[in-house]
């Protein structure tokens, strides 16, 4: 992964209170859900001692939710340095939206045979009633809510495919496509627009594989289209905002 810039390096406000110790999980959790709300940005620095003080626990326990997120490749570890919310290159963020078309399409196709099967009967329900919180979410002006309910969709299109390495695979996914549309500068909105969501639900309860296939392409591809190679580094962020906000 790309080298974080030195300019985003996170100026640390005073210490603030968060209450009881933290675990790892719960920590891990924070973080994840800071990437996929776009409220953590690539390059911001994630200072051990810092994020120690906001979850009241120790440095070698926030060590090691750091090095969990680098072997996700949420998070770069730099020696001498420390650990940086990861800057995708353009060659990486291209590699993440490839695998999403090479796997997604099969998670379709998967899901549709399965209700088919009878073996996924509330699937649809499921995904209607998010989609129709994600249309809220946008129709309320509640950003992070509609970017993470988008990318919960996609995560919840493949636990209902019954496959938990799909399932694992698109929640790892998930914040890799986060971090490329926010280093990338790509607008919410043309990246994840929740129309063609619903419309990819009306394939999938149709039962024709093919169309369904051919709009999750057309989904991901504009994804990337969106994603802008000449966008400004992010600026500075609060990181107990980010975190705890």
């Amino acid at each position: 992964m790309a080298t974080p810039p030195s300019r985003r390096t996170l100026r640390l406000p005073p210490t603030q209170a968060s209450g009881k110790a933290a675990s790892k999980d719960d920590i891990y959790e924070r973080i994840y859900e800071a990437v996929v709300e776009h409220r953590l940005l690539p390059g911001t620095k994630l200072s051990e001692e810092r994020v120690a003080e906001l979850f009241a626990v120790s440095r070698t326990q926030v060590r090691g939710v750091l090095q969990r997120l680098a072997v996700e490749q949420l998070v770069t570890l730099i020696p001498n340095r420390g650990a940086f919310v990861t800057t995708p290159s353009a060659e990486e963020a291209h590699d993440v939206l490839e695998v999403r078309r090479t796997l997604e399409p099969a998670v379709v196709r998967r899901l549709i045979e399965r209700i088919a099967a009878g073996k996924a009967n509330t699937a649809l329900k499921q995904l209607r009633t998010l989609v129709k919180r994600e249309q809220q979410a946008h129709a309320s002006g509640d950003r992070r809510a509609a970017v993470r309910l988008s990318g919960e969709f996609h995560v919840l299109l493949a636990q209902l495919s019954g496959s938990a390495i799909m399932a694992r695979m698109l929640r790892e996914l998930t914040p890799l496509t986060c971090l490329a549309i926010l280093t990338f500068d790509a607008p919410t909105g043309a990246a994840c627009p929740n129309d063609e969501h619903t419309e990819l639900l009306d394939a999938i309860e149709a039962g024709d594989a093919d169309a369904a296939v051919a709009l999750m392409d057309e989904h991901l591809h504009h994804i990337e289209k969106s994603l802008n190679l000449d966008a400004e580094a992010a600026p500075e962020i609060d990181l107990a905002e980010a975190l705890l906000g």
